[in-house]
């Protein structure tokens, strides 16, 4: 054995499964208090690009279905409130004109929603502000209806959104591939965009996805 691994096995530690150690949940709860805490108060401003941007997922939700927006974006769910739809703004920020909202972290979904229970999810330019994304992302699969579907849109990764003041996984692409593969899901659907024309690092991908299997798939490289 190492120095450095020898070290590291104190006599006290508890032995884990066979995937691990167990997680030292209490010291993660210090780091989130502390993370709330730091948290900057940043305001997001609204344009027409960002309606044209709006308008990809609007056309990828059948009329009528249940869903969620997660990252509260009110356009969107007022237009597709016009479809017929049945959308809840969830975000941790209230709206402030629309009625159907759930405050609260984008890490506590499951506690909102029954599994298996919503037709689609929305969820624009959120993800890449999430501190574990496979965790949101599964638990997306896990909400979803076996014909459900999601749908994402992330900036792509460049200095200027990495180093956005909330953004904390601002992903390569096939970063974002990788994990909708380890996910469960399978892209239907892909491309790219911009909400601010004349703005070379203002890109967005954007991915139609649904769930191919309700199971962590830690190996693999998917199918392209």
């Amino acid at each position: 054995m190492s120095h450095a691994a020898a070290g590291s096995a104190r006599p006290d530690a508890q032995q884990g499964t066979a995937g691990g150690a167990e997680p030292d949940l209490q010291s993660f709860t210090l780091f989130l208090k502390e993370f709330q805490d730091s948290f900057p108060d940043k305001k997001y401003g609204w344009s027409k690009g960002k309606e044209r941007s709006c308008q990809w997922l609007i056309n990828r939700v059948p009329a009528g279905a249940t869903g969620v927006d997660v990252g509260g974006t009110e356009y969107l769910c007022r237009k597709l409130s016009e479809k017929g739809c049945n959308i809840t703004y969830f975000d941790l920020v209230a709206p402030a004109t629309y009625d159907n909202h759930v405050q609260d972290d984008m890490f506590n979904i499951l506690r909102h929603f029954p599994e298996r229970s919503l037709d689609f999810i929305t969820t624009r330019h959120t993800l890449e502000h999430s501190l574990v994304p496979m965790y949101q992302l599964w638990a997306y699969n896990r909400l979803l209806k076996d014909d459900g579907k999601l749908l994402v849109i992330v900036p792509m990764s460049n200095k200027h959104w990495v180093w956005f003041t909330t953004h904390f996984s601002c992903l390569p692409y096939e970063n974002w591939l990788m994990l909708f593969y380890r996910t469960g899901f399978k892209i239907e659907e892909c491309d790219a965009g911009t909400w601010s024309a004349g703005r070379s690092d203002f890109v967005e991908f954007r991915f139609a996805l649904s769930v191919e299997t309700r199971q962590l798939r830690l190996t693999g490289t998917g199918k392209r």
